[in-house]
C-alpha cells in the first residue's frame, strides 16, 4: 500500500474524532461530545491511556510525547529528528512547513525567545494505529491563556515511530 494511499486511509480516523470534539478544550468537560463518539470499525487499534503513564517505547504516542517533550526542551534537533523527511507541519498561524528544511526554520522560529512552552500542559485524548504501519494521535494543549488542539499523523520509518503530518490550531 502506497503511503499517499495510507494517509488518505488514516483521514476519515482522524476527523470523525475531531469533528466530535470540535469546540472542546483541554481541560473542558468533553463528556457530553465524547458519548456521541463511535468506536471505528475496520482494521483500527484504539489505545487511550492517561497522559503521565508509562509508555512503551517504540509506540506512537511514545513519539508524541516525545515531541512535547523536546518542545518543552527547546531542542529544535530533536524536534527535527521525530518527522519523517518529508513531513508537513501546520501550526495555527504560520505558513505551511514541507521537508526538514522548513521544519527546522519554523521551530527556530517557534522557539525563538519562548519562555512560557516550559508550563505548558499537553494532554493526549486519543491514539489510534491503523494495521500496525499509521498512526493518528490526538492531544490537547494549554500554554498560558492559550489552548490549542493537535493532530499528528504517524508512519514507522525505519523501524521506528515518526510524525509524517502534523497540525494544530487554537481552540475556541
Amino acid at each position: 500500500m502506497s503511503k499517499v494511499f495510507q494517509r488518505w486511509a488514516l483521514l476519515p480516523a482522524a476527523i470523525v474524532p475531531v469533528l466530535l470534539v470540535a469546540g472542546c478544550d483541554v481541560g473542558g468537560d468533553r463528556t457530553q461530545a465524547m458519548k456521541a463518539a463511535v468506536t471505528p470499525t475496520g482494521p483500527y487499534t484504539r489505545s487511550p491511556s492517561p497522559t503521565g503513564t508509562a509508555t512503551a517505547a517504540g509506540q506512537p504516542r511514545g513519539a508524541v510525547e516525545s515531541y512535547f517533550n523536546a518542545l518543552k526542551a527547546g531542542n529544535v534537533d530533536q524536534i527535527v529528528s521525530l518527522f519523517t523527511g518529508n513531513a508537513v507541519v501546520e501550526l495555527d498561524g504560520e505558513a505551511t512547513a514541507e521537508g526538514t528544511k522548513a521544519i527546522r526554520s519554523l521551530y527556530q522560529q517557534q522557539l525563538q525567545g519562548a519562555t512560557d512552552l516550559v508550563s505548558a500542559v499537553h494532554t493526549i485524548v486519543d491514539v489510534r494505529t491503523v494495521g500496525g504501519e499509521s498512526a493518528v494521535v490526538r492531544s490537547g494543549s494549554k500554554q498560558g491563556d492559550a489552548r490549542f488542539r493537535e493532530l499528528f499523523l504517524l508512519g514507522k520509518e525505519g523501524g521506528k515511530w515518526k510524525i509524517s503530518e502534523f497540525m494544530n490550531n487554537q481552540s475556541s
